[in-house]
């Protein structure tokens, strides 16, 4: 009896569970057939939820969401324009896309929706008038090429002292493509978006060129070269200093993107050195012996840049982007830096008192009579500030119908010079008036020997006449 009740107990559990299998089965079938009809749970079709709608509840949701349908452009600056669907001609299209898309589901994996999102895009569910379109996107003010700022390309700025070359960055600015915008906003309307973002969707002009430009960047790399040269002269106590605030005005870029250094800037930077520091052929204020002051004019004599030199070395120290001190090429130096180029050692020649002195770091080593140019020929010897040639022992000084020996030969001007004239019995006085030499300075043997033997190649010969010291003796 016991075993009967427990065989009868077995099938029962057996039933109950069968039971609930067979429920179990009836719900997923019965739930898979409504799913054949209805779109699973996590459906979202053109950003609208449609899970459980049949294809007639989506188009109604369609429809109601076409009825209220704007769209929010999000342009630059912070400016916003709204179009409404209803000005654009939007409607809706349902050509079967839906009952195909709800076909496509496997209805069968219902229990698996409720865990995943299912987004689909239906293109041909929507349209709209593209003319309206068209029309309403003219209107708006950010279509208006009164307000649309044109986007700056990256550019090289200007060259500033502290900060040289540098590059400025682009400016986006704020022309819009109008094909792109037409192009970004009928693909959103389709899709009933409701925002559509100008910058995120590429429909603003850009420059063509950015601060990170590669050719940019090489560019002012290069001028940055040529503007941090910095090159000092000194000229005595004075300097002049030539950096990149002068140079980049001399720098340019070919038609090839290569900095190029203009020559001809250079070499006027040169000349206008020499111009204001030469001091050959300047005139030269002096304070002579006899305590007046004199303008000696003319004469080879004091600093004279070499020009060609100097802007070939310049150019090198440039193109090399030097920073230096630098002492210019010369063609002739003096004995002393600035204007007074002649410095403490130098003679002084009074053509009209006919006396010389010669100062050797401020010290009288000659102080002598001479006799100077014939001026009744016309043989007067020419007043100016030279630089002795050289100085020569036994030499013959041969001219036109002259012929004459000197033990000490010392010229400074072409074919005059000083020398020893002992063919002479007096010196000073007014003898170069009718019977001075042929432009020579002739001086006595001793004198002559002694500014020989104390005097150096290149030393200054300040040549001046003073109306009123004729006869006068130096104050030394």
């Amino acid at each position: 009896m016991e075993k009967t009740k427990k065989a009868g107990n077995g099938w029962l559990g057996v039933w109950i569970a069968a039971g609930i299998i067979l429920i179990l089965l009836l719900i997923y079938l019965g739930t898979a057939l409504y799913y054949s009809t209805h779109f699973l749970p996590g459906t979202v079709i053109n950003g609208v939820a449609v899970d459980g709608d049949d294809v007639k509840d989506v188009e109604w949701k369609i429809i109601q969401e076409i009825e209220k349908y704007k769209i929010k452009l999000k342009a630059r600056e912070g400016k916003e324009e709204v179009l409404a669907g209803v000005d654009i001609g939007v409607m809706p299209i349902f050509d079967g896309s839906l009952d195909m898309e709800l076909h496509k589901q496997n209805c069968l994996m219902w229990p698996a929706s409720f865990f995943q999102t299912s987004e689909i895009e239906v293109e041909t569910m929507v349209d709209y008038s593209e003319s309206r379109l068209k029309q309403k996107v003219n209107e708006l003010s950010i279509m208006d090429e009164a307000n649309m700022k044109k986007p700056q390309n990256a550019r090289i700025s200007e060259y500033s002292k502290e900060d040289m070359f540098t590059i400025i960055p682009e400016e986006e600015g704020t022309k819009i493509k109008k094909k792109k915008l037409l192009k970004v906003l009928g693909n959103a309307i389709v899709r009933l978006e409701t925002v559509v973002s100008l910058e995120d969707e590429g429909c603003y002009t850009k420059p063509k060129v950015t601060a990170k430009s590669k050719k940019l960047k090489k560019l002012v790399k290069n001028l940055n070269h040529y503007a941090q040269v910095q090159v000092t002269y000194r000229f005595g106590e004075e300097e002049e200093i030539l950096d990149g605030e002068e140079i980049s005005k001399w720098i340019s870029i070919n038609d090839n993107q290569e900095v190029e250094v203009s020559g001809e800037e250079i070499a006027a930077y040169v000349n206008r050195l020499a111009d204001k520091h030469d001091t050959v052929g300047k005139e030269k204020k002096f304070k002579t012996s006899y305590g007046k002051k004199v303008k000696v004019s003319g004469g080879d004599y004091g600093w004279k840049i070499d020009r060609a030199k100097e802007t070939e070395a310049l150019t090198g120290l440039i193109q090399n982007g030097q920073v230096a001190e630098r002492e210019p090429e010369y063609e002739k130096t003096a004995n002393n830096p600035g204007k007074k180029d002649y410095g403490d050692t130098y003679v002084e020649v009074n053509l009209t008192a006919q006396h010389l002195i010669y100062y050797k770091n401020g010290e009288v080593v000659v102080d002598s009579d001479f006799v100077s140019g014939n001026e009744a020929k016309g043989w007067s010897t020419p007043t100016g500030a030279y630089g002795l040639y050289y100085k020569e022992r036994n030499r013959t000084l041969r001219g036109q119908g002259y012929a004459s020996p000197v033990s000490f030969w010392m010229p400074f001007n072409g074919g005059v010079g000083f020398h020893d004239a002992k063919w002479r019995g007096s010196f000073g006085g007014d003898y170069y008036k009718y019977r001075g030499s042929h432009g020579c300075i002739n001086l006595p043997y001793s004198a002559a020997k002694t500014l020989y033997d104390n005097i150096e190649e290149g030393c200054a010969i300040l040549v001046y006449t003073l109306p009123g010291t004729e006869g006068a003796s130096p104050k030394i």
